[in-house]
């Protein structure tokens, strides 16, 4: 007869989120920085490479993903906006012919 042996517990690491990013514009990995400062509730963005800078209101439970997120989010919207053609233009070289 032997003794009953102990069960052992692994546990699997919890996965911390990311507090350096991307950037967007100039394509360099890692040189995204987002200084959050609570008491004014406002965020700095800042890229080290292209020198970009960004300040943006927050509210007081967003962490610096939440905020890359917003303001990558308001570059693509900006740049929608940029290549949008009238309404006009695109439908005067299509017939209907049903």
């Amino acid at each position: 007869m032997g003794r009953k042996r102990k069960r052992i517990i692994r546990t699997k690491p919890i996965p911390t989120l990311p507090t350096v990013f991307d950037c967007p514009i100039c394509g360099t990995t890692n040189s995204i920085n987002i200084d959050i400062d609570r008491k004014i509730r406002t965020a700095v963005i800042f890229c080290g490479k292209c020198k970009i800078q960004t300040t943006k209101p927050i509210r007081p439970i967003e962490e610096r993903v939440d905020v890359f997120g917003d303001w990558l989010d308001t570059l693509v919207e900006e740049s929608e906006e940029g290549q949008k053609t009238p309404v006009s233009e695109e439908k005067s070289d299509i017939t209907d012919e049903s």
